[in-house]
């Protein structure tokens, strides 16, 4: 009884303490101006991950719904938003570790709720924000005019990068990107900090672990090549040229990340290990040799180099 007793009593005082990591964070963020809230984007659902990876469901929720409330008093209009979702992610992330869901599963999951909230603030909630999209698309095409007015002639076969419609889905599907990596970098931080902290949490897989089925990177390239023909006008009979625009920024994206994956387990497995190196040379590499790392990509999933740079010690592919 006594032991229960206790135990009620830190799990109480320890929620307590949560929030008011939670509380500061948002106070910091509300003196500085938002200055630093691309980083404090990371923090916020560390405090909810911790608690719920380590106590019930029950008591979390409780914690979750004080997080809530907090950001209507400390934080700013557009912080609620930001905080509200994050402590979502936070109570998801927890309870999925405390229940010892899959590593893999969970960090899709996370990937997946970080870009729906991304694209929900940005485009959704944009009015309320004060954020007026169709003004920030106008100041993208007039300066998207001034560097096509330096190419002469050749300008008007990339009239269509112009267009106000696919610069639209080429935000939205940068939203989309951006909170895919917003949630791989809350995953893994979260890991590291929740070790550091004592609380028994299972290995992460390596990055270079992670590579889809094969087909997948066939896919890719073939709406790549489909695609690419719309940023020149050329369509295909019976398909909008919005659609093909769409399929080629999917198939673009989803080979240069694999494509940058493979160029930093190439430096990490053939030129060096150190860990500060590598991802200087990653991003000298993204920088000059993007092209490049488009093929790379595609070799990356579907041709086998990835096995081929670990030394074919990985077999049996999904």
């Amino acid at each position: 009884m006594m032991e229960n007793r206790k135990f009620d009593t830190l799990k109480i005082t320890t929620g307590a303490m949560i929030l008011a990591i939670f509380a500061v964070l948002l106070l910091l963020n509300r003196q500085t101006a938002g200055l630093f809230e691309e980083i404090f984007i990371y923090l916020l659902p560390i405090p909810m991950v911790a608690y719920a990876a380590k106590y019930d469901l029950r008591a979390s929720l409780s914690v979750f719904f004080g997080m809530v409330v907090f950001p209507f008093f400390f934080g700013t209009f557009t912080t609620i938003f930001y905080a509200i979702s994050a402590a979502l992610l936070g109570l998801v992330f927890g309870t999925c570790l405390r229940k010892k869901a899959d590593l893999t599963f969970t960090m899709l999951l996370l990937m997946g709720l970080s870009a729906l909230f991304n694209v929900l603030s940005t485009v959704t909630l944009a009015s309320l924000f004060g954020y007026d999209l169709d003004q920030e698309i106008r100041e993208m095409q007039d300066m998207m005019r001034q560097m096509l007015s330096s190419f002469g002639p050749a300008a008007d076969a990339y009239q269509s990068f112009l267009n106000s419609d696919f610069l639209m889905r080429m935000l939205i599907i940068s939203m989309v990107l951006l909170g895919i990596v917003q949630g791989f970098v809350i995953f893994h931080l979260s890991l590291i900090l929740l070790r550091r902290l004592r609380i028994p949490v299972p290995t992460a897989k390596s990055v270079y672990a992670y590579y889809p089925p094969r087909i997948t990177g066939l896919i890719a390239m073939l709406a790549y090549i489909l695609g690419s023909g719309s940023m020149t006008g050329q369509t295909y009979a019976g398909i909008p040229a919005e659609i093909l625009q769409t399929v080629w920024i999917c198939g673009y994206s989803y080979l240069i990340v694999f494509g940058i994956i493979a160029a930093a387990l190439f430096i990490r497995t053939r030129i060096t290990q150190k860990r500060l190196l590598t991802p200087l040379l990653t991003m000298l590499v993204f920088l000059f040799f993007s092209p490049v790392l488009l093929f790379a990509g595609f070799a990356y999933v579907s041709l086998g180099l990835h096995e081929w740079m670990l030394g074919g010690h990985i077999k049996n592919r999904g």
